[in-house]
C-alpha cells in the first residue's frame, strides 16, 4: 500500500478583517491542476508588471540585456518566456520567489538575479562549472525554466516522475495525478521544495471568492463581479441594480482581491440599446450584444428610439456577438401570470419558463413587475425548463439548516459556519425556499477555502518544522 503525505497546514482567511480560521492541505500528488498550470493567457504583460508592482519587487524596475542583445524588463522576459511555451505566468513568479526570493527580498544579490529561477542549479552542481555557468543570468534563467516545463510534459518519457505513475519522493510513495505536478517535481524532486511552492501559489494565487459573488473594496466605492476566476468591475450603481440583488454584496478587503486578474468591465445596464457610428445597433443582454437587424424588428419589440445611447465601435469590440434579433425571439424577459391558474412565469427567446415558487422573485426578477395574461396568450408560447436561482444567490431550504452559494448554476454547500462567515456573508443575505428549485441544481465542490497559510513544511520522518529559506544563498 502506497503511503500518502498529506500536511495539514493553518490558514486564515481576511485575517485583517475577520477571526475565523480552518485548515488547508497540501495534497502531494494534485499540487496545483493544470488549468492552471498552462492557462498562458492568464495574466497579460501588464498584469505580470502590475504584480511586480504591488509586491514592490525589485523586478518591477529591473532590466536586462537578452542573449538576443535586446533590453527588456523583467516582466517581458516572463511574460514572453511563460506565453511562449504555453505556461501560465503566474508559475514563474512563485519561481522566482520559491527559488531566489525576488518577488519580496528588497536587497537581492547578484547571485539572486543569475540563478533566478534555480535552472541546472542542483545541490551538488557548482556555479563555477563551465556547464552550469552557461545558464547563468536572469533572463536566461527564466527562458530556460519556462522551456524546460513544457519539455518535461512533451517528453515525459525521459523523466522520473509523469501522470498515473508511481514514484518516490524523500522516502514517500506517491502517484502524481497530473502533468503540473509530475512536472513540478521533475524541476524540484523534493517535497518540501514543492510544499514551498503549493504555499506561495495559495498566498499569490488562490481563490478564495465562489464564481457569482458579488463584492465591494472596503477601501474603495469599487464593486466586482467575482466570475471564471477573475474580477470585472462594475462600473455604476445602475448597472449593479440592472444585473444583480444589491443583497448579494459583501465588503472584503482590496488584498483578498489582488490575486484575482481583471476581467472586462460590465459597462452597460442589462438591456441597453446601443448604437454604434455605422449606425448599426444591438441589445446588450446577459454579456452579450444582440444585432437588431431592421428597423422592424426593433419596432416589433417595442423599442424606443429615445432608448438608444451612442457609443465608440471599440466599446463593444470585447462584447461577443450572441445572435440576431428576430421579431418572435427577444432575449430581453418579462414576467407573466397566468391569471387562470396563478402561475408565474419568465417569457424571453420565445418560450415560457415557469417559476415554481415565490423566493425566484425576489432573487432573480426584484424589480421586474408581473404582467397579467387575461386572454390566454401564455397557452401559446412553448413550455421551457423551470426558471433556476441566478449566480450569487445564498440560498437555504425551509427546515434544512445547509446554507449554499450559486456558482456556474451549481449550488455549493458552505461546510462550516465559519467558511460563510469568513467570506464576509451575513445571515439576513440567506433566502429560505421551499426547495423544489434548490433541488434542480446540481451538486457543485463545497465552499472552504482558505488563502493566508502561516505553517511551515513538516519534514514526513521526523515530524519537525523546518523554517528558513528553501536554497540558502551562498
Amino acid at each position: 500500500m502506497r503511503t500518502i503525505l498529506l500536511l495539514l497546514i493553518s490558514a486564515t482567511v481576511f485575517a485583517s478583517a475577520v477571526p475565523n480560521a480552518w485548515s488547508l492541505s497540501f495534497n502531494p500528488e494534485d499540487i496545483i491542476p493544470d488549468a492552471d498550470f498552462f492557462h498562458h493567457e492568464d495574466m497579460s504583460r501588464a498584469e505580470v508588471q502590475s504584480f511586480l508592482e504591488r509586491k514592490q519587487s525589485t523586478l518591477a524596475t529591473y532590466t536586462v540585456v537578452t542573449h538576443r542583445g535586446e533590453n527588456k524588463r523583467a516582466s517581458d522576459v516572463i511574460w514572453e518566456s511563460a506565453t511562449t511555451n504555453g505556461l501560465n505566468p503566474k508559475v514563474l513568479l512563485v519561481l522566482l520567489q520559491k527559488e531566489q526570493s525576488l518577488i519580496e527580498n528588497q536587497h537581492p544579490t547578484p547571485y539572486n538575479y543569475d540563478w533566478a529561477t534555480g535552472f541546472a542549479r542542483c545541490d551538488s552542481c557548482a556555479p563555477t562549472d563551465p556547464a552550469i555557468a552557461a545558464y547563468k543570468g536572469f533572463a536566461t534563467q527564466v527562458e530556460k525554466a519556462a522551456w524546460r516545463s513544457k519539455y518535461y510534459i512533451t517528453n515525459a518519457n525521459e523523466f522520473n516522475y509523469r501522470a498515473g505513475a508511481q514514484a518516490i519522493v524523500d522516502g514517500v510513495s506517491l502517484i502524481p495525478r497530473n502533468n503540473a505536478t509530475a512536472a513540478l517535481y521533475n524541476y524540484t524532486p523534493h517535497l518540501r521544495g514543492n510544499f514551498s511552492f503549493w504555499k506561495l501559489w495559495q498566498s499569490y494565487f488562490g481563490k478564495v471568492f465562489p464564481d457569482g459573488m458579488l463584492v465591494k473594496e472596503n477601501e474603495s466605492s469599487d464593486i466586482w463581479l467575482i466570475q471564471d476566476g477573475k474580477k470585472r468591475k462594475i462600473t455604476s450603481m445602475s448597472v449593479l441594480r440592472s444585473r444583480f440583488s444589491e443583497k448579494n454584496l459583501v465588503t472584503v478587503t482590496r488584498g483578498s482581491l489582488d490575486t484575482y486578474t481583471e476581467g472586462m468591465p460590465l459597462r452597460f445596464m442589462q438591456y441597453s440599446l446601443l448604437q454604434v457610428p455605422s449606425g448599426g445597433v444591438f441589445l446588450i443582454a446577459d454579456d452579450g450584444k444582440y444585432i437588431i437587424p431592421s428597423r422592424d424588428v426593433f419596432r416589433s419589440i417595442g423599442f424606443n428610439p429615445d432608448e438608444i445611447v451612442r457609443v465608440n465601435d471599440h466599446d463593444l469590440d470585447e462584447i461577443p456577438t450572441k445572435g440576431i434579433l428576430s421579431k418572435k425571439q427577444s432575449p430581453m424577459e418579462e414576467l407573466v401570470q397566468d391569471v387562470r391558474t396563478g402561475g408565474v412565469f419568465a417569457l424571453s427567446g420565445g418560450i415560457k419558463r415557469p417559476l415554481l415558487e415565490r423566493a425566484l422573485l425576489q432573487a432573480n426578477f426584484a424589480r421586474m413587475p408581473i404582467r397579467p395574461d387575461r386572454k390566454g396568450a401564455l397557452d401559446a408560447v412553448p413550455l421551457g425548463a423551470p426558471m433556476l436561482f441566478s449566480d450569487g444567490s445564498l440560498i437555504k431550504s425551509d427546515g434544512d439548516p445547509t446554507v449554499y452559494i450559486i456558482s456556474h448554476g451549481q449550488k455549493r454547500q458552505f461546510v462550516s459556519e465559519e467558511a460563510f462567515t469568513a467570506l464576509g456573508f451575513s445571515w439576513n443575505q440567506v433566502m429560505s425556499t421551499t426547495g423544489a428549485t434548490l433541488a434542480l441544481h446540481p451538486l457543485g465542490a463545497p465552499v472552504d477555502i482558505g488563502r493566508i497559510i502561516e505553517q511551515e513544511y513538516t519534514d514526513p520522518t521526523t515530524g519537525i518544522a523546518q523554517t528558513g529559506t528553501l536554497n540558502p544563498v551562498p
